[in-house]
């Protein structure tokens, strides 16, 4: 948990338009195929649309939302990759496990280390450190969620896929490999509900859906390189 001080603040550009259209496309059609996906599955009583409309809009709204996740990916590798880097892995887990720590009451408040140089006009900081996990996070359960569901509608075409899966499901109590992905493909959907959820408290906690909204943030100056 941040401590809130005072300090001096910068209006900044956050979020590019570009990068907004991508997170808000995103966010819809991830909705969209969620609602589609329990109807398929018959879950929470969701009865519209009808069952052929629901998987017609599922599977090809599926490939909307993957291409959306591509483009995302190649933003972040040209604009933002200093902050979502991989290598940046070790320095976001030690911050997670503070930031557990402060929230349980076990550990100090953790200072926002979010910050921006208006002499050198960039950031010092520009996420909360757990953002990094949270994206990569996004990224496999959508690549498994798209193999999965894909497979299973394209069964001919993933047939080897499906086959290979086979030998694994009975470690499962599972009759067969398209059992198996069906079961996955749902967990999954779950984990990235979850996900999603966390990540809305998160981003109104920390005062930045506004900005991706609007593109603007008031951001802490720091005048320094330094962490």
């Amino acid at each position: 948990m941040t401590h809130k001080e005072e300090y001096e603040t910068i209006e900044v550009e956050r979020h590019s338009a570009l990068y907004r259209f991508f997170h808000w496309t995103i966010v819809s059609t991830g909705l969209i195929i969620g609602w589609t996906g329990w109807r398929l599955g018959g879950l929470y009583g969701v009865s519209f649309p009808d069952m052929k409309t629901a998987l017609d809009i599922h599977v090809y709204l599926g490939f909307v939302f993957g291409a959306f996740w591509i483009l995302l990916f190649i933003y972040v590798v040209k604009h933002e990759w200093e902050w979502f880097s991989p290598r940046r892995f070790p320095y976001s887990i030690k911050f997670f496990i503070q930031e557990i720590l402060a929230w349980t009451g076990l550990g100090p408040h953790i200072e926002d280390p979010r910050g921006y140089d208006p002499e050198r006009r960039e950031y010092v900081e520009k996420l909360i450190p757990t953002e990094v996990q949270v994206l990569w996070m996004y990224l496999l359960m959508a690549a498994i969620m798209g193999i999965t569901g894909f497979a299973m509608y394209y069964s001919d075409i993933f047939a080897p896929l499906l086959r290979f899966a086979d030998q694994f499901a009975p470690l499962f109590n599972l009759p067969d490999g398209f059992t198996l992905f069906r079961a996955i493909h749902r967990l999954v959907m779950y984990l990235f509900l979850m996900t999603m959820l966390i990540h809305a408290y998160a981003v109104t906690i920390f005062g930045v859906l506004g900005s991706m909204i609007t593109g603007k943030r008031r951001e802490k100056v720091v005048r320094s390189r330094s962490k």
